[in-house]
């Protein structure tokens, strides 16, 4: 009975690792999810003006230019300019902070940008968000909109995508 057992077992680990792949037994790509919680399907209305982003549409009165989603989530995004001259939204990359025979950064799909929209425009793009958890700063490409500080900061139009 005992060897059965042992027989038993020992067939149970081949098949197990048998049905393995390759990227199962190397996972160090892999970035990992903080929250355990990935995907889903989330609208997002932001508005840009001369000033600022603000997520929340046009009319809501928000001054939030931060947008918070999980990672590998379907996005539709509408931007709206109710600014006096164009805008664009430019999503910076972030380092992944992977093994250096991974990928070393991660960036949104280039769909997610968006060039110059003239004042009282409004586009919509939809995407899926990156696998990388963190904050992704976006700014107007226009110039004059999102000045690079002396210290390296970004000033003017900006705000970021925080992917949890």
């Amino acid at each position: 009975m005992c060897k059965l057992v042992q027989r038993l077992l020992l067939f149970g680990l081949l098949l197990a690792n048998a049905c393995s792949t390759e990227s199962d037994a190397d996972d160090s790509c892999n970035p990992g999810d903080q929250d355990g919680v990935v995907g889903g399907n989330n609208v997002v209305l932001l508005s840009v003006s001369d000033a600022e982003f603000a997520v929340g549409g046009v009319d809501s009165g928000s001054t939030e230019p931060n947008i918070a989603v999980q990672n590998l989530s379907n996005v539709t995004l509408t931007l709206t300019n109710v600014g006096t001259r164009p805008h664009s939204l430019q999503l910076a990359c972030i380092p992944t902070g992977l093994p250096a025979t991974c990928p070393q950064m991660s960036c949104f799909p280039g769909n997610a940008n968006i060039p110059p929209l003239a004042p009282g425009d409004s586009v919509t793009t939809s995407f899926t968000t990156p696998a990388v958890e963190g904050a992704y700063q976006f700014t107007s490409t226009v110039a004059g909109d999102s000045p690079v500080a002396a210290d390296g900061g970004v000033t003017g139009l900006v705000g970021e995508f925080v992917l949890m």
